[in-house]
Parts: structure tokens; C-alpha cells; sequence
């Protein structure tokens, strides 16, 4: 059997997580590359200019398995299989951990991972069939370590990171290879106005932490797309920098198990193992908004 080149990409209709606008972007640089990219999200408008491009838009809520179903079959009657997964749908829940709602955090945990890893159960037995066959999973920075604030949204990359580490050894022997991709903070992604764009209002006791985030509010703003990004954005990476290496990811005869992308994802995991957990505390109570640090601002 010919291995498909089809690659389903998930999440290119929008997102409010780290890694935004990558989905896109990707779909583009895979699509001008010469692969055959199925571009899929919720929003079919917000798909439009991938399908001016001439890229495949499909619908898809990693939530709703029918549409996953629907999806996977269509490509798999034009291609044989998929050959490519591109796991990007994903978006990033504003909250503290005891004041969150319980039904926010289950829908944070469904569309971050369960419907991920449903969809690749319905995308290895062609995988299989063909011999071989990819799957990118994106995570990130935050796969690595969590900070205040998006304690549920970093627990769907930190399971993902096992996730992919347990897939990988799985599948290796029917020719599939999984691979994680570990950006920085993204410039030009969802970035707060002020503390009601966090969509929080339906939190528990919401001024207990008021300052705390009127500060991440502020903190975040050096990470807006602009030709020269003040301060911290100047470490954050780009979407066409993450593009760039799903497209080795998915091009490489053999891709690395992760790729790390920018200097801060690079650097943290080394420097933790490094000074040890009470040192990266100190480092990160320096660097990110932390609320002892907002109470006395």
C-alpha cells in the first residue's frame, strides 16, 4: 500500500492558547510545500482565506465525534489513510485552581486532550495498514512547568508530553512516528486588554485575587505581535517559527522526539534539573506574575 501524504491539521479555525495563529500558518507552509493539508476547525468562515489558498477546509470539533468520524473518512477515501496528524486545537483557560469551575476544567481537559486522543485512535489503524505514518502533537513550554493563573491549561500539556512519550514507543514498529513540539510563548496570540477579556466571570469569589490579575493582564502585553516587541517578547517566538518546524516534523525522514523551539523552551527544563525545584521557584516568582508579587505592587 502507498503511504498517504494527507496530512489532517487540526485547530487552523482559530485558538486563544500559546502557540495561536500556528495552525494557519502551518496549513499554509505545508500546503505551498506540496503536501495535500486538510485544514479543519469549528469556525468554516475563519477558514476561508486557507481555502482561497486552495488548501481542503473541512469541519471539525475535536468534542464531537461525528465530526472526527467524518473527517478522518473522507481522507481516508481520497488518500487510502492519513498520513500526517497535526494535534494543534487547543485553547488556553484563564483561572486559578481552587476558584475555577469544575465544568470549565472538564472542558478544558476534552478539547486539550481527550478529544486529541480520540481522534489519533481513529487515525492509527490506517496508519498501521499503511506501514507507517506521523503524529505532531503540540504542547509547550508549559509542558514542562506550570506558573499561576493557567494551572488547568498546563496540565493538558504536561499530560500530553506523557502522552506522546507513550505513544511513541507503542507505534514505533508498525513505522509511525510521533513527534512533540515545544514552542515558546507565541507573539501575536490571544493577548488580554484588560481583566474581563480572561472570561472569568462565572469564577469563584473573583476579587480574591484581583490584583493578582490586573498583573497578568499587564504582564502579557509584551508578547502583542510588533516589528520590535518590548522586553520578554523579545525571547517569545513567532507562528511562522513554529510553522517552520512542523514542517521538519513532518518532512524529516527522522524527526527528533521534540522539538524545542526558542531559547526560554531550551533553556527552563535544563536550568530546573540544574538549581532544583526550590531554585526555579525563586526564578519563577522573579520572572512571572505571581500573586505574593501583585499584593504589594
Amino acid at each position: 500500500m502507498t503511504r498517504s501524504r494527507a496530512v489532517l491539521l487540526t485547530g487552523a479555525s482559530s485558538g486563544t492558547g500559546l502557540s495561536s495563529g500556528s495552525g494557519q500558518a502551518a496549513a499554509l507552509r505545508l500546503h505551498r510545500a506540496g503536501w495535500p493539508v486538510y485544514a479543519t476547525g469549528r469556525n468554516m468562515a475563519a477558514l476561508a482565506p486557507l481555502a482561497a489558498e486552495g488548501i481542503t477546509t473541512l469541519h471539525l470539533d475535536v468534542t464531537d465525534e461525528d465530526s472526527m468520524v467524518t473527517a478522518v473518512k473522507r481522507i481516508t477515501e481520497e488518500h487510502g489513510a492519513v498520513g500526517t496528524l497535526i494535534n494543534n486545537a487547543a485553547y488556553s483557560l484563564n483561572g486559578t485552581i481552587g476558584e475555577t469551575p469544575m465544568d470549565e476544567v472538564r472542558s478544558q481537559f476534552e478539547t486539550n486532550l481527550f478529544g486529541l486522543c480520540r481522534l489519533t485512535q481513529l487515525v492509527l489503524p490506517g496508519m498501521r495498514e499503511q506501514g507507517g505514518g506521523r503524529v505532531v502533537l503540540m504542547s509547550s513550554i508549559f509542558g514542562n512547568f506550570a506558573t499561576p493563573g493557567r494551572g488547568y491549561y498546563q496540565a493538558t500539556k504536561h499530560a500530553l508530553e506523557a502522552i506522546g512519550d507513550s505513544l511513541r514507543l507503542e507505534v514505533a514498529k508498525f513505522g509511525i512516528k510521533v513527534v512533540l513540539i515545544e514552542p515558546s510563548p507565541v507573539l501575536g496570540g490571544f493577548v488580554p486588554d484588560s481583566v474581563s477579556d480572561l472570561g472569568m466571570e462565572s469564577h469563584d469569589n473573583p476579587a480574591l485575587y484581583r490584583d493578582f490579575w490586573e498583573y497578568f493582564v499587564d504582564w502579557h502585553q509584551a508578547y502583542r505581535l510588533s516589528d520590535h516587541p518590548p522586553l520578554r517578547g523579545r525571547i517569545a517566538v513567532r507562528a511562522e517559527d513554529v510553522a517552520k518546524v512542523i514542517e521538519k516534523a513532518v518532512s524529516v525522514e527522522n524527526p527528533r522526539p521534540r522539538y524545542r523551539l526558542g531559547m526560554p523552551s531550551r533553556l527552563l527544563p535544563k536550568m530546573r534539573a540544574t538549581i532544583g525545584d526550590r531554585g526555579f521557584d525563586i526564578f519563577l516568582r522573579a520572572f512571572f506574575p505571581i500573586p505574593e508579587k501583585a499584593d504589594k505592587r
